[in-house]
C-alpha cells in the first residue's frame, strides 16, 4: 500500500502550487504542508475532512484530464507514477483511468 502514498503526494503537488510539496508520513498517509492544509481545509476548522479531501482529488482529476475526455491516459499522469501503480488503478484494464477508478484509489489514502 505504501507505493500509493506517493501517488496522493504527487497529485497534491501538481494541484497545489506551494513551495513545500506533500510528503508521505511515517504512518503511510499523506503529510500536507501548511499551504496545502490551508487550501484543502475549506471550512477552516483545522482539519481536512474526507469530503474536503475527495473534493480536492476530484479537482485534481479535472486538472490532470488535459483533453477533458473523463479519463486519464498515461501521458496525462505524473512521470513518477509507475506502471505498477497505473495498472493497479486501472481496475477494468482498459488502458485508462476513469474518474471512479482514480477516486477509489486516492481515497484509500485518506486517514482523516
Amino acid at each position: 500500500m505504501k507505493k500509493f502514498v506517493t501517488l496522493g503526494a504527487a497529485f497534491a503537488a501538481l494541484a497545489i502550487t506551494a513551495p513545500v510539496s506533500a510528503a508521505p508520513s511515517s504512518e503511510g498517509s499523506v503529510q500536507l504542508s501548511p499551504a496545502q492544509m490551508q487550501r484543502l481545509d475549506t471550512d477552516k476548522n483545522g482539519a481536512v475532512s474526507r469530503s474536503e479531501y475527495q473534493a480536492f482529488m476530484e479537482e485534481s482529476f479535472a486538472k490532470l484530464d488535459a483533453n477533458g475526455d473523463g479519463h486519464l491516459s498515461k501521458n496525462e499522469l505524473p512521470d513518477s507514477l509507475s506502471a505498477e501503480q497505473f495498472a493497479a488503478m486501472d481496475s477494468n484494464k482498459d488502458g485508462k483511468i476513469s474518474r471512479a477508478e482514480f477516486i477509489k484509489q486516492v481515497m484509500k489514502e485518506y486517514k482523516g
